[in-house]
């Protein structure tokens, strides 16, 4: 196999140090618990009260993100219970309500103190003794006015706006959460409150790091409009947290810039098989054709103890986050290199755990030293099974990989994506090594329906569409050839992305910015491609020279007007100045990019590389921050966009 044989660093920046960053241990992940814990929890607790956390769904993802059960514990919370579910009376506890400021999550709240509907009032249908209100965007005036008004407004002791409406499933990556956000950015379904709801999650970003995008928005050049009327809303909200003291404009030389891009920016990143650890696991490991041995929803590894005698019988699962430390460490690497840096790793720990075990240099009658020797044993024995879980993920990968399909399927997509072969080539028509994967040889593997449409669209992609080599007649043969009619609909709604694939649209055509040039050389020849939201980094960044003609400032004539307000700050408002959550804040300048409907687990990557360049690695570097209104792997996209329009 190729990456396994081939020696060469992934790229220059792949093995930095991560530990050098500024926000590389916790970043938006600490900076969400500090929020939570400073905000909510602790004001409220007093040694010895207990309390009910009740959360909805934004709410509960955020909290077990961010916390641990300890957390809760350690802060007088002793049960958690979801809003919309059906709950037992206790009216000795009061209750902390941590959900969106929402009509229907406002009804369910004050139903729990005994309001029903027509605005009557029970006693004994109270839940709780008392109400803390905690919610994660700023809460519209004429619900506060309605909460004032209400019977149970005797029971509110606390209202408070968090301002903390999103996933920090990274140190320097965030969701929104919002699974039905491409279909209605792409599908032509997105409503006027749909738009407020995820321009004020996108806020609340800026309003964690307290970081003041300055002077506007930069959106991509696009033809789609909602790429605008996204901008629109968020530019206007800035400017009213900036107003309600939320939000300050740091004085920079280089001011925190905010971009908004379109899924079409880049068509080509969400399709590649990519062969970083991370990327390659959730890829080939959480397919849904396959055993899924990773859970992209719980981010967990599950291992067969049964059949490792290496691991504990009880470790059946490993997570896959950034608290454990070998993960961070290898996540990004490719697997050739992953595999080495684990490999190398046991091997040391091995050393040390015999020289351990056999007493090497300590003297049986120093009680000291042999009280810490046995008191390591336990951490040794961790690190090992940890390392193990790690080398059986690898292994599983590269199974995957060498399966026959794989292998063939990620070389053929690279000369594609990038235009070119391993020689560095032009790859000119290209058809005849598709073939192989549509229709199948003599003896040769059988391509799945999603590795063949994955090939076939990179293939129509790198043609720019229709032309005299892939016309109408050749494309539809292609796919009947390779039996995917039922997949088919993904190529042809690639059109509701901007890429007018049969010429047949009336936008705008898309303007696609010159690639950056870079040096292949000592790159693994299985990852060729950059994905293009690394050239917008790196000209952040590094060269300082973010074109603006296709990445331009946001300007509409309607910013001062109130067509996207969000409220004012009044004196039933629990807020004030957000203070800034992490010990680095005042660092250097955020470069925010949201990119609409998702992203891939390789533009994760790029953020966490670009940050962790020579140029980020001073106090005054800058912090690139990725996010999406979801994570997809090319499996899970491809199911968007086939079910797109339905």
């Amino acid at each position: 196999a190729v990456v396994s044989t081939q020696s060469g660093n992934y790229g220059r920046d792949a093995e930095l140090e991560q530990s050098k960053s500024v926000m590389a241990h916790g970043g938006l992940k600490d900076a969400a618990r500090k929020i939570i814990m400073e905000d909510v929890f602790r004001p409220l607790h007093n040694k010895g009260e207990w309390k009910v956390l009740v959360v909805d769904s934004l709410g509960r993802k955020i909290i077990s993100t961010c916390l641990k059960m300890k957390d809760m514990l350690d802060n007088g919370i002793t049960i958690i219970e979801h809003l919309s579910m059906v709950r037992q009376p206790l009216t000795y506890l009061d209750a902390v309500y941590f959900v969106r400021p929402s009509q229907d999550n406002l009804l369910k709240i004050r139903s729990d103190f005994g309001e029903v509907s027509g605005g009557e009032f029970e006693n004994s249908g109270r839940l709780y003794k008392a109400a803390h209100l905690f919610f994660t965007e700023i809460i519209p005036d004429q619900m506060l006015i309605e909460l004032a008004k209400s019977d149970m407004a005797p029971f509110i002791q606390t209202v408070k706006e968090v301002h903390l409406a999103f996933l920090p499933i990274e140190e320097r990556v965030f969701s929104l959460d919002n699974p039905t956000a491409y279909n209605d950015y792409y599908g032509g379904k997105l409503t006027e409150q749909k738009l407020e709801e995820i321009a004020e999650q996108l806020v609340t970003v800026c309003a964690t790091l307290d970081e003041a995008p300055c002077p506007k928005v930069r959106i991509c050049h696009s033809n789609l409009d909602c790429v605008k009327d996204l901008a629109k809303k968020v530019q206007a909200k800035l400017e009213k947290y900036k107003d309600a003291d939320i939000l300050t404009t740091n004085n920079r030389s280089q001011p925190s810039q905010l971009i908004i891009l379109d899924r079409g920016f880049d068509p080509i990143s969400p399709f590649l098989h990519e062969l970083t650890f991370q990327a390659m696991g959730y890829d080939l490991l959480s397919s849904v054709s396959a055993s899924s041995k990773i859970d992209p929803v719980k981010n967990t590894y599950s291992i067969d103890s049964n059949k490792d005698s290496s691991l504990d019988d009880n470790k059946k699962e490993i997570i896959l986050d950034i608290s454990n430390d070998l993960w961070r460490e290898l996540r990004h690497l490719h697997i050739s290199n992953a595999l080495q840096k684990i490999n190398a790793q046991s091997k040391d720990l091995q050393e040390k755990y015999i020289k351990l075990r056999g007493g090497s240099g300590v003297d049986p009658n120093n009680m000291h030293e042999m009280k810490n020797m046995i008191n390591k044993m336990p951490k040794y024995k961790r690190e090992e099974a940890n390392h193990s879980s790690f080398l059986k993920l690898a292994e599983d990968c590269m199974a995957a990989y060498n399966s026959g399909t794989v292998e063939r399927a990620v070389k053929l997509e690279q000369d594609m994506a990038t235009g070119y072969d391993s020689t560095n080539r032009p790859i000119g028509d290209n058809m005849k090594a598709c073939v192989p994967v549509f229709v199948p040889q003599n003896n040769g593997p059988l391509f799945t329906p999603y590795q063949k449409l994955r090939v076939l669209i990179l293939y129509v992609l790198n043609k720019k569409g229709l032309n005299k080599h892939l016309t109408k007649d050749t494309l539809t043969r292609l796919i009947a050839k390779a039996d995917i009619q039922k997949e088919e609909k993904a190529v042809h709604n690639l059109g509701a992305l901007g890429i007018d694939i049969f010429g047949t649209s009336e936008m705008e055509s898309r303007k696609m910015p010159k690639r950056k040039e870079r040096d292949t050389s000592g790159v693994f020849e299985t990852s060729r491609w950059t994905p293009v939201v690394k050239d917008i980094m790196e000209a952040v960044v590094i060269d300082k020279n973010l074109d603006a003609d296709f990445y331009p400032v946001f300007h509409s004539d309607a910013q001062n007007n109130n067509d996207c307000d969000p409220g004012t700050v009044t004196s039933l408002r629990g807020h004030g100045k957000k203070q800034a959550p992490m010990a680095a804040q005042r660092s250097g300048p955020k470069l925010i990019i949201f990119v609409m409907g998702s992203i891939s687990y390789s533009e994760m990557r790029c953020a966490h590389q670009v940050s962790e360049t020579q140029y980020g690695l001073t106090r005054r570097g800058w912090e690139v921050i990725i996010g999406s209104d979801m994570v997809l792997t090319p499996e899970r996209y491809l199911d968007k966009l086939i079910t797109l329009n339905d």
